[in-house]
């Protein structure tokens, strides 16, 4: 069976089993990075909710081609994941998402690739740093781990009524209070190799050269905001300049500035990590930057 004709067939098993109760659609989702994935969405005409689940639908096609499961499993998945995803959402956002005190402590920076998000920056709010772009999430986890999380744009913006300074100014108190950490690459390799459920959560205040170190938030996703922490990175770096290497949208390494750094190699390495190791949609950027300890300021670094 081809893709398309597998969509097809979700879409009809859908509307079967929910019939005149909800709207379904397959939909192609633009994601980071200039990336679109198909998926269903199933709204659910009860309640008046604002918000539907999406369920996307590549992963289960390989799973269905491969043998894995057969069609009735694919649509057992994703009744599953529209309960479970239509509760959360229930729960943590309909009808209060439109609403700028029940939101705001929820609300965090993302960083993405500007060159890389121009169709998908062009509908949400933003603010440029160098050739990165900084955008807005209404983010939720749970106890367990799961979560959601909801861009903003600039309908959101008309609703709340708040200006982009006051935006950014609650999404860095936010993302103060995220639970920044940076740890020793080796030792946070070795804890993750291990199952370590506290991997990396160790705060290293004093940097040694020669030694790579990772910043994280607490939740683990979209941690590379945490270089707009400025008050932390200054307090924990104690005016050591560092260079920075995007590991991710998730992730930023830092590594003291010596004598002996190649930052020629350094850029060659996070292309090539980024080729070798990172999901086209979580790629940030593909040179290093500067931090400069006297400034306190990021810089790209220059050939």
């Amino acid at each position: 069976m081809e893709y398309g004709e597998f969509k097809e067939k979700i879409r009809k098993a859908m509307e079967e089993i929910y019939g005149e109760m909800a709207d379904v659609e397959i939909r192609e989702v633009l994601k980071v990075n200039g990336r679109r994935h198909s998926a269903v969405c199933i709204r659910l005409k009860r309640g008046g909710s604002e918000t539907a689940p999406i369920i996307y639908l590549e992963e289960l096609f390989r799973r269905y081609s491969e043998g894995e499961i057969d069609l009735y499993g694919c649509i057992k998945i994703i009744t599953q994941l529209e309960r479970d995803g239509y509760r959360l959402m229930t729960e943590q956002f309909s009808g209060r998402i439109l609403e700028w005190e029940l939101v705001c402590e929820k609300i965090y920076p993302v960083l993405l690739s500007t060159e890389k998000n121009k169709e998908l920056l062009s509908g949400l709010v933003s603010e440029k740093l160098l050739d990165l772009s900084i955008i807005y999430i209404i983010r939720h986890i749970t106890e367990d781990g799961d979560g959601c999380s909801v861009k903003i744009n600039d309908g959101l913006m008309e609703l709340y009524g708040v200006s982009k300074a006051q935006l950014y100014a609650q999404a860095m108190h936010n993302l103060e209070m995220d639970g920044y950490h940076f740890c020793e690459m080796s030792g946070y390799m070795r804890q993750a190799l291990c199952g370590g459920k506290d991997a990396g959560q160790k705060n290293e205040c004093s940097l040694e050269n020669g030694k790579m170190y990772i910043l994280r938030n607490k939740a683990g996703i979209y941690s590379a905001a945490g270089i707009l922490n400025r008050k932390f990175i200054q307090g924990c770096l104690k005016g050591q300049n560092c260079f920075i290497l995007p590991s991710s949208v998730h992730e930023t390494i830092f590594l003291p500035d010596s004598d002996d750094i190649d930052q020629a190699e350094l850029d060659n390495m996070v292309a090539e990590v980024n080729v070798a190791c990172v999901a086209q949609e979580e790629r940030l950027a593909d040179h290093s930057y500067y931090y400069d300890a006297g400034t306190g300021e990021m810089r790209i670094c220059a050939l």
